[in-house]
């Protein structure tokens, strides 16, 4: 990190960075290309770092890559303003960015997963029927490389 003074280092402070944030990008090595896909997630903090739950269908380019090209990269962020600085313009953000490996999960922990999901989007419980759940590819993301940093207006 090229600016040690904006680095997030609490274990409490980054864990609360993340439940504040409500997208998960996540980066994918195409060949030649790179694929970035914008999803709702769940997450717990683990002691390595943080393992993340996404789902999406059991087809198409993403569910491809995480079973050919595990090797990741996870993105979340808030951007809380845009300012004026010294000679131009600058936002004010906290952001992480972690590297890991994505799996697909099945039977109990896709079902964690899940409900680990909605609880982050804000449903008391997962309102998925069974039928939904079989036919939903629910992945795992574990994260122990991670920074996190933040740049804020000054008060």
């Amino acid at each position: 990190m090229r600016r040690k003074d904006r680095e997030i280092t609490e274990p409490s402070e980054i864990t609360a960075l993340v439940e504040r944030c409500d997208t998960l990008r996540l980066g994918f090595c195409d060949g030649d290309t790179s694929y970035v896909v914008p999803l709702s997630f769940g997450y717990e903090r683990t002691q390595e770092g943080f393992t993340f739950y996404v789902h999406g269908a059991k087809t198409g380019r993403r569910h491809e890559l995480a079973l050919s090209a595990p090797k990741v990269c996870v993105e979340l962020d808030i951007c809380r303003q845009f300012v004026e600085s010294t000679g131009g313009l600058t936002a004010d953000y906290e952001s992480f960015i972690g590297w890991g490996e994505i799996e697909t999960v099945s039977g109990d922990e896709a079902v964690k997963g899940l409900e680990l999901l909605c609880a982050h989007c804000g449903f008391d419980r997962m309102p998925c029927t069974q039928s939904v759940v079989d036919a939903t590819c629910v992945e795992k993301i574990s994260v122990s490389d991670f920074t996190a940093k933040r740049r804020f207006k000054p008060q």
